[in-house]
């Protein structure tokens, strides 16, 4: 039996629910480095991946290294329900197959749900090797894209030596928003080589929903031929990341 216990709820709050966005159903990894979460979406255009390294937990206890299936959008909603003062504890057993969430407060509340089996996740497993990096104020970047939003369905993600230009259309009508290499708003930008790729907005729009968990977002692209890497650091070790698959051009 494993239970962790985190008082800090706002900060996954955002998190879990934008997660929840992309899949149904996640594949949790407990060991003694903390707690690992993973999932795709159905047509496995992007993966989403979270870590909560063990410090962050205020108690975490766990008889082994397991993986568990999770019904994620449970959780989303669940959490949606909690109050910013409230604690949240996670009891799992592998045994019974069985994993309860509870919030507490000056009140306690209690929900079980039936663990789901790991053999129906076919997760990859990615590591691409990206030469551009860019680190981004994220209220900055989650307002561009909103705005780019307005117009169209996709965007054109264009990075060169001194900037970066963001660009949608639709028949008729366009918008184009760059920023500078020396912009305030950027506080890291390494590009060898002008990179040129097409997204699907709106699954950049639901990882962006968690853009306060963290006060800047780390960008790496690699054109036609790897997937966009989003991430946003929390605190010292843990990270909340989407693989995106462009489209063609």
């Amino acid at each position: 039996m494993s239970y962790f216990l985190m008082n800090n709820i706002p900060q996954i709050k955002p998190i879990i629910e934008s997660i929840s966005e992309f899949t149904d159903e996640c594949l949790f990894t407990l060991n003694n480095n903390g707690m690992y979460v993973e999932g795709t979406d159905p047509s496995l255009i992007s993966k989403v991946e979270f870590f909560l390294p063990k410090k962050i937990f205020d108690k975490f206890e766990i008889d082994a290294e397991e993986s568990i299936g999770v019904n994620i959008d449970a959780l989303s909603r669940i959490f949606r329900r909690a109050a910013p003062e409230e604690a949240v504890a996670m009891t799992v057993n592998s045994k019974s197959s069985k994993m309860e969430l509870t919030l507490e407060s000056n009140i306690r509340r209690a929900f079980e749900f039936t663990l789901l089996s790991t053999s129906n996740f076919n997760i990859p497993f990615l590591n691409p090797k990206y030469s551009t990096f860019i680190e981004i104020d994220s209220k900055v970047f989650r307002d561009i894209i909103k705005d780019m939003a307005i117009i169209g369905g996709t965007i054109l993600f264009s990075v060169h030596k001194n900037n970066i230009a963001i660009l949608t259309e639709d028949y008729t009508s366009r918008a184009l928003a760059e920023i500078a290499s020396d912009s305030n708003s950027i506080r890291k930008f390494e590009v060898k080589n002008t990179q040129r790729s097409k997204y699907n907005l709106n699954y950049i729009l639901s990882f962006l929903n968690a853009f306060s968990t963290s006060e800047f977002l780390k960008i790496s692209v690699g054109g036609t031929k790897l997937p966009l890497k989003l991430e946003y650091p929390i605190e010292e070790e843990g990270r909340f990341t989407l693989y995106l698959a462009p489209m063609e051009i």
